[in-house]
């Protein structure tokens, strides 16, 4: 009822249009609908644009919904020839002309347009047979297939067997116009003239010339004509060169466009006439006017004047009547076009067609035929009597070049050239040279229209004579009884063509053995069928009932048929007049041809009409004019099928645009790693220009040192040391990094000298070359000198030589070179001192040379130093090394080392102790005095840089020589050493003690049970002291708090972690309990983006699966790719948006949601986004080159956003760099790589500027995402509904840090600390409230306001600064630490900051757990200190509750003194911690492990100093301090036994990356206990 409704009030609002008549000049009437909606009132969209091709026949699908009929039929090339193939030049015998079968041609283009291929396009190729059609196939590849595309049809049908496929008509099946308006009202408007000088005229070249010379005016606006490739030049051309006329298709060749001019002429005849008589009408009404009449002599012509000369001349030339008498308008009627119309009968016209016309001077007595110049492809020329069809297609121009007698020759000789005979036989024009696609550019039309009819699902020739009420054909010879000897006696067939008479014997038994020989033609295709029933008259018994059937139902079902007088547009005498108009008249009133030479019916050649064709056409033959000499041919011959691929002219584009995207990779890669090496070379400047150049120091000399190939240089200081015989090599403070010895050496030195580089090489015999580089040749000549005379007073001879600087690099010992002559040495020391079966077979196996020239090998004081990891200007190296040279020739032989090495190896405790007593009894007195032994001891303390004022120095003595029972002032005998060091508590440990040679742990491993059982000892060793109370030990001890009982030593039997299966489930099972809360919001995450991957997937495969087919499954990827990058590039934002997750952090979400994982998440989304963006951009490169092979107006379907003009490619580089979507896919693919290869690791630690910097460049990924939607190829953009949300609260996260970190803060104190760490303090503002643990942003305005760096803040929420500790390692910090430095601010004001923040993170959360263990290292303790401090606080006040019972502070760093403002926090905890919730261990890494020799005599020095005083001996805090890396599984064991109801302990950490892992892998090991608590591990990285 609703949709009843709905169509009438449109019919109200769109069909009354009011014209003026021409009969009064005021009438209204109602034109032709140009859609053909509401011509049927009744049914509203029969004959409507786009309506469903009907049927009379059944459907006949394979499947019966949609898959072509016929599969078991031959194929349509076998059928083409061996059913309509055939001698060439049969005339019709009914002289139908070639003016008859051309206007026809324009006939079908005026009712039916079904040739648009389907979207997606649907391939139905035709198998190429060589055997059958080697024309087509002339490379003889045996795979080449006919392109042919299935048609268009109703989306709405194909569904089921109750709703099978439908094909469309694109036009009205009425005769309204179409031909020479066009197909649209818009169409109707691009073509007219709309001017009033011109009143309702079409639009011409030249308005002002006569309309019977006129023609159209070019198509400068460039309507959509059909515009395939000509086959002649097989390439493509504009679609602008074609005249604008109202037949899309009405440019394919000469004949069609003839008419076109024709139609267009008559249409401004008329209106000249209807203007002249009524000349107050305006354009419009004029135009109009025309149109109708215009179309009434058109329906008029088709039906009573050419339909009955197409189906029926008798051999009298006579036509009877084909269609009953118009009775009036029928609603009832439907006017579509019948499939069996469209897909055969009307295709009957295919076998009169010509292989071309014959060109006769129009008005010309003497019946002169045109020869005419031709074009032959490729660029060659001749000449031919007659224009041939297959040249000239697409070409029309070519011969109608707008010269006024061009139309009329053309007309006069179309009206004399006969048509093909009425046969079973289609020419070769179109049978073998039909034009085609670029790909194919020949085709077979008959084989296309079999092909059609299958497409269309029409059952075979049979049952469709059934379905229109014929009877069916019960054997093959019944198709065709007619015969020629008796029906036309008149002809003579010489040529044998018609055996016994049998008008289509011959075709009919061909098509009867191809089609197996069954007894009756039930399987036969359509066409084949219904043209074998062909006869001289015409059209046979079944395409003659469907072509009545068609036209009688067009005019009686068309409300606007100019014979219906109750439509109101033509009265009675009106009728009558158009019914006198012939198509000759209208010839005649639009072209100069005079009457008597043109024929009395152009349709057919009738005795006396003028001017008969000098012979019938016969295509393909080198027959001449009446065997003219001039040997020119009556006909061209037709250029040969030709293939194109799509893809030539993009392979280079294509190979070069992938490959640039693929080297931007590492191209990005190596730019990130030259900017690096370009800071740290303008670091290494700026450092060397801070530096002085000529040190104050005399014999000193600053320079760079050249180290190698890989390890570049360094800047060192040279000091020539006269008194001592030495060249010594610090760093710029001063710490030691090689000494080389001049005392023993008596050859040669050599000097190699590049002055232009300020290059010099020294080789000392024995020693690694000392390379350096210095500033100004002025620095170098005084080097030189200076060192000259160094030698000379040392009486050392010396040469100098000059090389250029890559041969002395070339040609250096470098201490990578020497270092591996040192590695063998050392191994082969420790096979030495292990020696075990196979040890004994290494070293055999070893060559002599290499034997030989390892136990040559003398080392230097500084390599013995570097074996040892120490200094060279220790006390303990120097005495060492004096102790084992026993030759004293100042190098350490192999032998002299073995002897040392087997003390320390194998050594007992008493072995080693005299050995480390002999060390410092240089003179062998058998005894060392107080200052001796105090020397000792200071020179132990070196190793640590720790010293002691003489109190505490003076009670660690006094505590030693009271372990021996000495008195202060006694010298120390051996045996008292060993009371010492040897005896009692620490034999085990000294005995246990070897030395930590580099290189020397390898060789240890698995040498034997003993080896290995020596390691376990040296390890149980350092775990016994992990965190030993010196409470428990005897004495008097001075530490007032009690200290937690931690130990690595199992202390209660636990049970041991299961094995197999169990083991994993276990950790499995702790690993889920610990990071749920992560696990089911990443499998969510991951589970909604795969979601949405498989959705567009999907829907591209199934339900889009025109891009699909065209571009295979690879679509169906990058477009799911498309959606996860949407998705989860804009869920970045939300990671983004700190401020948001620090307030949501401390919200009841908390407990559901991990905010402080948010940047692993970030991560995370961060890596999933680059695995779809390399899915997208590999995909797209599959999915190009498909596209890319295929034609403009085939892409125009699938991507309906998009337009190429028919003559230009779609090529690879058009579609990837100039189309909006492709340039902005490649700034998207570069901005990408910029800014993932810029937030790796690398370039985050060195290169952090760059990497914010690149991460900046979101705001273009972002944008950039959205203009790649915008070009709307695939699909309506999409990547805004994905970023509505997150980019709400990302700008509103951002505003809030904006409208805070412009705010400037004073500085109040700023600070240099040591290990090159900047403090910082400034006001904090009234709003500024944060927790322990948290971190902001500041920039420093002298700096750039814009430069913002996270930092975490060291001062506690109570306080009413803010503090920060900020360690110079980039230019940045540096330039801060430089800025910051009082020294260089000449009294100014510090400059001031903005802050930004604060923000959350996991480390804040210590409180929430019963045990929390905190892990600092290096720079990374900032943290812990705001968190120390923190608690100090809450410890003193009793109001403050939490749930943390205990903490744990583990300090890493190489020496206490990096970090003393740490220290003096730790000893606020100590003084005020009454509650003894902090415990803190401090693990010194500068010293070698416990089981090292000269670390256990430290460890044994500060076990007496901690039983004396209470304190450490290093740190002077009461915390427990440790030498080597700390042991995280046995720490976290010991917190179990220590706290073994405690079900979860935090653990955070925060340092390197390398001292994070160890703690993550700690805790992990730790899970896989099943009666051990569950380790959560929070960490952050520097």
């Amino acid at each position: 009822m609703c949709n009843g409704m709905l169509i009438w009030i449109l019919k109200l609002c769109c069909i009354h249009q009011a014209f003026i008549g021409a009969r009064g000049g005021n009438e209204e009437f109602e034109l032709h609908p140009q859609d053909g909606w509401f011509n049927n009132l009744i049914h509203p969209d029969w004959g409507a644009i786009d309506g469903q091709l009907l049927r009379k026949s059944p459907v006949a699908y394979s499947d019966g919904v949609y898959m072509p009929s016929g599969q078991d039929r031959p194929n349509p090339f076998e059928i083409s020839r061996a059913g309509h193939k055939g001698p060439p030049g049969l005339g019709s015998l009914r002289n139908r002309t070639a003016f008859l079968v051309f206007f026809g041609q324009q006939v079908v283009e005026e009712i039916l347009d079904a040739q648009t291929p389907g979207c997606p396009r649907e391939f139905f190729n035709i198998p190429v047979k060589s055997s059958v059609t080697p024309q087509f196939d002339p490379e003889n590849k045996g795979n080449v297939e006919m392109p042919v595309f299935r048609s268009r049809y109703d989306q709405r049908t194909g569904l089921s067997p109750n709703n099978p496929r439908q094909q469309l008509n694109e036009i009205t099946p009425y005769i309204d116009g179409t031909l020479m308006y066009g197909p649209g009202k818009a169409w109707t408007d691009a073509i007219r003239e709309l001017s009033e000088t011109h009143k309702g005229r079409l639009k011409a070249l030249d308005p002002s010339v006569p309309v019977k010379d006129s023609f159209p005016a070019l198509n400068d606006l460039r309507l959509p004509f059909a515009n395939p490739p000509p086959p002649r030049e097989h390439n493509l051309k504009p679609v602008k060169r074609f005249w604008m006329i109202g037949n899309p298709r009405g440019n394919e060749n000469p004949f069609l466009l003839a008419f076109g001019i024709l139609w267009f002429r008559y249409h401004n005849h008329v209106a000249d006439e209807i203007s002249k008589q009524y000349p107050a009408l305006n354009d419009e009404q004029v135009f109009n006017l025309a149109r109708k009449k215009v179309i009434a002599t058109h329906q008029n012509i088709v039906l009573y004047e050419w339909l009955p000369m197409w189906l029926q001349v008798n051999s009298t030339m006579v036509s009877s009547q084909v269609v009953p008498p118009y009775s009036g308008y029928n609603p009832n009627i439907h006017p579509g076009i019948a499939q069996e119309f469209q897909s055969a009968a009307f295709r009957f016209g295919h076998t009169l067609v010509t292989p071309g016309t014959w060109i006769r001077k129009a008005n010309d007595p003497t019946c002169t035929f045109e020869k005419l110049n031709i074009e032959m492809g490729g660029g060659s020329s001749g000449q031919a009597h007659a224009l041939r069809l297959c040249n000239a297609f697409w070409n029309p121009q070519e011969f109608l070049d707008g010269k006024k007698a061009s139309i009329d020759n053309l007309l006069s000789g179309l009206a004399v050239t006969l048509a093909e005979r009425e046969d079973h036989i289609v020419v070769p024009d179109l049978r073998e040279h039909l034009f085609g696609p670029l790909e194919f550019s020949r085709r077979d039309l008959i084989a296309i229209n079999i092909q059609r009819a299958r497409d269309h699902g029409l059952p075979d020739y049979n049952s469709v004579r059934e379905a229109y009420g014929l009877e069916r054909r019960k054997s093959w010879e019944d198709i065709n009884t007619y015969n020629i000897s008796e029906k036309d006696p008149q002809y003579n067939d010489t040529e044998n063509m018609y055996p016994n008479g049998m008008y289509m014997s011959g075709p009919i038994a061909n098509l009867k053995k191809l089609y197996g020989n069954t007894s009756a033609p039930d399987n036969l295709d359509l066409f084949s069928g219904g043209l074998l029933e062909t006869t001289p008259d015409g059209l046979g018994e079944l395409f003659r009932t469907i072509i009545r059937d068609q036209f009688t139902r067009i005019r009686d079902g068309d409300r606007f048929w100019f014979e219906n007088e109750k439509n109101g547009l033509f009265n009675t005498s009106e009728i009558d007049e158009i019914r006198n108009i012939s198509i000759r008249d209208v010839v005649l009133l639009v072209t100069n041809i005079k009457s008597e030479h043109f024929n009395k019916n152009p349709f057919i050649f009738q005795q006396g009409d003028p001017c008969p064709q000098p012979q019938q056409l016969r295509a393909d033959t080198n027959d001449t004019l009446n065997n003219s000499p001039d040997g020119v041919a009556v006909i061209e011959q037709c250029t040969g099928v030709k293939h194109y691929d799509y893809f030539s002219g993009s392979e280079y584009s294509f190979a070069l645009s992938y490959l640039a995207l693929a080297l931007c990779i590492p191209g990005t890669i190596g730019i990130m790693i030259l900017m690096a090496k370009h800071k740290q070379r303008r670091m290494a400047e700026q450092r060397q220009k801070e530096a002085p150049k000529r040190n104050v120091e005399p014999d000193v000399y600053i320079a760079s040192e050249w180290m190698g190939p890989q390890e570049g240089e360094r800047n060192v200081k040279v000091k020539f040391d006269i008194d001592r015989k030495k060249i010594h090599v610090t760093d710029r403070g001063r710490r030691p990094l090689r000494m080389i010895d001049l005392r023993y050496v008596n050859k040669k030195i050599h000097f190699r000298v590049c002055e232009p580089s300020n290059f010099i090489s020294v080789r000392v015999p024995d020693e690694i070359d000392l390379v350096l580089r210095f500033a100004t040749g002025e620095f170098l000549t005084e080097f030189i000198r200076k060192l000259e005379e160094f030698l000379r007073t040392l009486k050392l001879e010396r040469d100098r030589q000059d090389w250029t600087e890559p041969l002395i690099m070339k040609n250096a010992t470098t201490k990578a070179m020497r270092k591996q002559t040192l590695d063998k040495f050392i191994r082969v020391a420790c096979l030495q001192a292990f020696k075990t079966d196979t040890d004994i077979k290494d070293i055999s196996n070893m060559d002599g040379t290499t034997a030989n020239s390892i136990f040559k090998i003398q080392l230097t004081r500084t390599e013995f130093a570097e074996a040892l990891g120490l200094t060279p200007t220790s006390m303990f190296v120097r005495n060492m090394f004096l102790m084992v040279d026993k030759d004293k020739n100042g190098l350490v032989s192999f032998h002299e080392f073995m002897q040392m090495f087997n003390i320390v190896a194998k050594g007992n405790a008493g072995d080693k102790a005299e050995m480390f007593f002999n060390m410092f009894d240089l003179k062998r007195r058998g005894c060392l005095s107080r200052d001796q032994f105090s020397k000792m001891i200071k020179s132990m303390l070196d190793l640590s840089n720790t010293g002691l004022d003489d109190d505490d120095f003076k009670v660690l003595v006094d505590s030693l020589y009271q372990k021996a029972g000495l008195q202060p002032s006694k010298d120390i005998t051996i045996g008292e050493f060993k009371k010492i060091f040897a005896s009692g508590e620490y034999e085990h440990t000294l005995e246990q003690a070897t030395l930590q040679l580099a290189g020397a742990k390898a060789q240890w491993q698995g040498k034997g049970r003993a080896v290995e059982q020596s390691f376990r000892c040296r390890r149980k060793t350092f775990i016994d002291s992990f965190g030993e109370s010196a409470a428990t030990d005897g004495g008097a001890p001075r530490q007032q708090r009690p200290k937690s009982h931690l130990r690595g030593e199992v202390v209660k039997k636990s049970r041991p972690p299961p094995t197999g299966f169990w083991k994993h489930w276990n950790s499995f099972t702790k690993y889920v309990e610990n990071y749920r809360r992560q696990i089911f919001w990443v499998s969510l995450y991951i589970l909604i983006t795969i979601g949405i991957f498989a959705e567009r997937a999907f829907y591209y495969s199934i339900m889009h699966f025109g891009l699909r087919r065209l571009a295979g499954y690879g679509v169906s990827v990058t477009r799911g790719a498309a959606s996860g990058m949407m998705w989860t590039f804009s869920c970045l934002l939300l990671t983004m948006s700190r401020n948001t997750i620090t307030f949501l952090r401390e919200t009841f979400l908390h407990r559901f949601i991990p905010f402080d994982s948010f940047h692993a998440f970030h991560k995370l989304i961060a890596y999933m986004a680059l695995i779809f963006t390399v899915m997208h951009v590999f995909g797209h490169g599959i999915n190009l080159y498909h596209i890319s092979t295929w034609a403009s107006g085939d892409l125009n379907c699938v991507f309906r956003e998009y337009f190429r003009a028919t003559d230009k490619f779609a090529s690879f580089h058009y579609w990837a760099w100039t189309t909006i979507t492709g340039l902005t896919g490649i700034a998207l693919t570069l901005i990408v790589i910029v800014m993932y290869v810029f937030a790796t690791p690398y370039a985050r630690r060195n290169l952090f500027s760059a990497f914010w910097t690149t991460h900046l460049l979101y705001i273009g990924l972002y944008g950039f995402m959205l203009m790649h939607g915008w070009g709307r190829l695939v699909q309506a953009p999409l990547t805004q509904n994905f970023l509505y949300g997150p980019l709400f609260v990302y700008v509103v996260d951002k505003l809030i840090s904006i409208s805070r970190k412009k705010v400037e803060i004073a500085v109040q104190k700023a600070e240099l600390l040591p290990s090159d760490v900047l403090g910082l303090t400034f006001k904090r503002p009234s709003n500024f409230d944060y927790k322990s643990g948290q971190w902001v942003r500041i920039a420093c305005l002298e700096l750039g306001t814009s430069e913002y760096h996270p930092f975490t803040l060291t001062s506690a929420p109570h306080e009413e600064h803010l503090s920060l500790h900020i360690r110079a390692v980039g230019p940045w910090t540096m330039n801060m630490r430089k800025t910051y430095d009082a020294n260089n601010r000449d009294d100014k004001p510090f400059p001031k900051l903005y802050l930004d923040g604060p923000f959350g993170e996991g480390h804040q959360d210590w409180y929430r757990y019963k045990v929390s263990v905190l892990v600092g290292g290096g720079i990374g303790v900032t943290p812990f200190a705001s968190i120390l401090k923190d608690i100090v606080f809450k410890s003193r006040t009793s109001t403050v509750r939490f749930p943390c019972e205990k903490v744990y502070f583990l300090w890493v760093t190489r020496t206490q003194k990096q970090f003393e403002w740490l220290t003096d926090i730790i000893r606020e905890v100590e003084n005020n911690d009454p509650n003894n919730l902090v415990n803190v261990h401090i693990f010194i890494t500068q010293f070698q492990q416990k089981f090292d020799l000269r670390t256990t005599m430290l460890y044994i020095c500060e076990r007496h100093f901690q039983k004396v005083c209470g304190k450490s001996l290093f740190t002077g805090l009461e915390a427990t301090t440790h030498f080597g890396r700390p042991e995280f599984e046995e720490f976290f064991k010991s917190i179990h036994y220590e706290h073994p109801k405690v079900q979860q302990v935090g653990v955070f950490s925060c340092g390197p990356p390398p001292m994070t892992l160890n703690v993550e892998h700690a805790c992990a090991a730790m899970n896989k206990y099943t009666d051990f608590p569950s380790y959560i591990h929070h960490f952050e990285n520097f």
